[in-house]
């Protein structure tokens, strides 16, 4: 898997999480669960962003599910090409527009990575 396509898919639920806070927000994250079972797998979402000091929870805006099959194809990527098996991760947007991810494999977190997002408000 190329770094290149890694990024598209990041950027892409960057946008999906972007549109969901529907106007300014100071910095927002989202836990995306991964789970494979006998004949297919889901994805879970937990989005949050803080607006004006305030922290919000909400449900992200993707009626087509766009980020369960984004989420899915990053994990078939990085499993084909690092073996890693990651059951969750968390993409993260901080007030400067630094976006950050880390991975959770069965019994630890790692592989940070840090990535930039141009004009996220």
């Amino acid at each position: 898997m190329s770094i290149e396509q890694q990024v598209e898919l990041l950027s892409a639920l960057t946008q999906i999480m972007h549109d969901s806070a529907s106007g300014q927000y100071d910095e927002m994250r989202c836990e995306f669960e991964y789970e494979v079972y006998d004949g297919g797998w889901s994805v879970g979402s937990k989005f949050s962003f803080v607006r004006d000091g305030l922290f919000v929870s909400e449900l992200l805006d993707d009626p087509e599910d766009e980020a369960s099959s984004l989420v899915h194809t990053l994990h078939g990527l990085m499993t084909s090409h690092t073996g890693g098996d990651w059951k969750k991760f968390v993409l993260a947007i901080d007030p400067t527009g630094k976006v950050t991810t880390q991975f959770a494999y069965e019994a630890s977190m790692g592989e940070n990575k840090t990535l930039h997002e141009p004009d996220h408000q």
